[in-house]
């Protein structure tokens, strides 16, 4: 635009218009209209992860954060209890604008998640998690993040055999076998003692092979997995999986600060 006369904008941020003046004139086809559109959109903010529905007390609750698809913005996130007290997080950027997000529950009381973009609540913000308790009995096999397969070498039925098999083709056909997560199959009959046979099979509740854990819970056996497949359910699950074994470092620091609380709790 070249103009001789003085010249001024006005640009009203709320209707959008643009106005041209010459001598306090409108040049031809003043007002002008753009569009405008906002560098972020907090709509597009996904958050996922169990995290986010409930938790455990003195547990690490683990949830993801995609800010891939909303711009530009900062983002912020608190949790605090039904008491407003506020808690730890621990955000990790896994990669351009995704994150990882850990906090540790320390009562037994609905906890609350805000997550902002440019402080927007994205979409469910604030999530009320639901956290309960510890149970008295936890039995720890240490696949806590990883993906096992317990499986007999020494059945004498065709039909366990062939689920094994069956077994094996749905993974590798999932490139389970590739994964990081992912432990070598674990033979429950030779070469493991009794001892850890039995807690294997008290924290199943069966005893029938083959025996997938993911992140140290029972997933069931061969029929019960290829039920979880045809719902989507058993990809939900690899994918906490793989979250999990993202964040075992943090684990560990919270399970070694969980033991050293308990130890200060019983000397005094």
């Amino acid at each position: 635009m070249c103009c001789s006369a003085p010249c001024k904008i006005l640009h009203d941020f709320f209707h959008e218009p643009i106005n041209l003046y010459g001598t306090d004139v409108h040049i031809p086809k003043s007002p002008f209209h753009i569009n405008v559109r906002t560098p972020f959109n907090p709509s597009s903010v996904l958050a996922t992860g169990p995290g986010l529905l409930y938790g455990i007390v003195g547990k690490v609750s683990l949830f993801e954060v995609d800010c891939s698809a909303a711009g530009n913005a900062p983002l912020n996130i608190n949790v605090e209890d039904d008491n407003h007290e506020l808690v730890p997080v621990r955000v990790t950027e896994t990669r351009p604008n995704c994150y990882d997000v850990s906090f540790i529950p320390q009562r037994p009381l609905p906890h609350h998640v805000n997550v902002l973009w440019n402080n927007f609540n994205i979409k469910g913000s604030p999530f009320k998690v639901n956290v309960i308790q510890r149970p008295e009995k936890d039995i720890n096999l240490g696949g806590e993040g990883k993906i096992r397969v317990y499986y007999s070498t020494t059945t004498s039925s065709e039909k366990i055999r062939h689920n094994c098999r069956f077994l094996q083709t749905l993974m590798e056909r999932k490139k389970v076998h590739l994964r990081e997560d992912f432990e070598p199959w674990i033979p429950i009959d030779i070469g493991m003692d009794r001892e850890e046979r039995n807690r294997i099979f008290e924290k199943a509740g069966v005893r029938k092979t083959p025996m997938l854990f993911i992140d140290d819970q029972y997933v069931g056996d061969y029929d019960d997995v290829v039920e979880l497949d045809e719902c989507g359910e058993l990809d939900r699950l690899l994918s906490y999986c793989a979250l999990k074994y993202r964040n075992l470092q943090t684990i560990e620091e919270a399970r070694k600060a969980d033991e050293l609380l308990k130890m200060q709790g019983s000397s005094s």
